[in-house]
């Protein structure tokens, strides 16, 4: 059990820390290409000192691959990585651009719609997919927008 006082520390500084990254997405969306941007929600790793911390974190940064997302550039790449310590969770844009790096970034090693842990399961919005890479202590939660053609649509008739 979370102490009440705690908690709504706690949500007032991931708010903050939110609105502070929000803020940048808005100048670095206006770029025409991107390597591998990414920013991290949680520089200092509080996330790391209770479950639910854990799960503001990934709220936070799958609010904001939403946000990413709805621009509508089809040819940037959106996604995030979830790691066990909270620091390294972060939101990743990607597209073709002259440094050369791979496009689209392929994932290796990522084995999409894997089952999902109970305290992230509840957070993953419609439309996007989600996977893990890795093992152990060393797993990371993937989660990307799923291309428009993937997204699971009712049958004809019934919308």
């Amino acid at each position: 059990m979370v102490d009440r006082r705690y908690r709504k520390k706690m949500l007032r500084y991931w708010a903050r820390e939110e609105a502070k990254a929000d803020a940048i997405l808005d100048r670095v969306l206006e770029s025409e290409w991107f390597d591998y941007w990414h920013t991290h929600l949680d520089w200092k790793g509080r996330g790391n000192r209770h479950p639910t911390d854990r799960a503001d974190v990934a709220g936070a940064l799958l609010r904001l691959l939403q946000r990413a997302a709805s621009t509508g550039r089809k040819e940037v790449q959106c996604w995030v990585s979830l790691a066990a310590d909270t620091g390294d969770s972060a939101l990743f844009l990607h597209s073709c651009n002259p440094q050369g790096t791979p496009w689209p970034h392929p994932f290796e090693g990522t084995r999409w719609d894997a089952d999902m842990p109970d305290w992230l399961a509840p957070l993953l919005p419609v439309g996007v997919q989600a996977g893990c890479k890795g093992e152990g202590e060393g797993q990371v939660w993937m989660v990307r927008v799923r291309a428009p053609e993937t997204v699971a649509s009712p049958p004809e008739g019934q919308a």
